[in-house]
Order: structure tokens, then sequence, then C-alpha cells
């Protein structure tokens, strides 16, 4: 059973670092294209990764929870919390991104709202991340 916990919380830390990546990866594509042309094919090629990634760590979450026969601490509250967050500001930035503009001042606005929302998951799952690995 003791295997099935650690083997459980690597997968689901794997997934963190992954989507940490696909992060990191967004951020640098929104800082460093000029064209928005070019910034919005390369977001649509990597959004579905993203997103996967995301219900991989649901899913991963939820079989670690299962395996700790549903034991709720103030870390999975955290944890659970930050995806929520993080899904809800992703349906709010690609619905922002489906009514974009072709004038500079919306194009400019999603890049800004985008920027700081890929900086606030990169925080928020750094934080959550040394919160619950760290202290257990």
């Amino acid at each position: 059973m003791e295997e099935l916990i650690r083997l459980s919380s690597q997968l689901h830390l794997v997934f963190i670092i992954l989507l940490i990546i696909l992060i990191a990866f967004n951020l640098y594509l929104l800082k460093s294209d000029k064209t928005f042309l070019k910034l919005s094919k390369r977001l649509e090629l990597i959004a579905p990764q993203y997103y996967i990634v995301l219900s991989a760590i649901f899913f991963t979450g939820i079989i670690v929870m299962a395996v700790r026969q549903f034991a709720f601490s103030f870390s999975v509250w955290v944890m659970i919390v930050v995806w929520i967050a993080i899904v809800a500001f992703g349906i709010r930035g690609h619905k922002m991104y489906k009514k974009i503009e072709r004038t500079e001042v919306s194009q400019s606005a999603y890049k800004r709202y985008a920027i700081k929302k890929y900086t606030l998951d990169f925080i928020a799952l750094i934080a959550t991340s040394a919160l619950f690995y760290l202290v257990h």
C-alpha cells in the first residue's frame, strides 16, 4: 500500500513539474514574440497540452486522495483551491482570447492578462508544491 501511495504522489509531482514547464514556456512566448498572429498560433498549439496536464493533475490528485482514504488536510484544500483558480482564470482567459479584435489595444490587453495569469499560476504552483511536498 505504501508503494502505491509513493508512486501516486510521484506521478502527481511529475505532472505538476510538467505544468510548471508549460507555464514557463507560455511566459517565454508571451514576452518574446512581437507579432500577435505568430504568438496566437503558438499559444493555440500549447493550450491543449496545458489543459491535458491540468486534467492529469486532477486525476492523479483524486487517486492520491483515494489511496489516503480521502483524508482532507489544509494542504489538500489549498491544492484544490489553486487548481480551481487556475482552471477558472484559464476559462476567463480563453473567453478573452476569443473576443480579441484586430486592434493593438485589445491584443495588448490580452497579452497583459495572460502574463499576469501565467505568472500567478507559476507562483501558486511553486508555493503549493513547496507547502505540500516539503511539509509532508
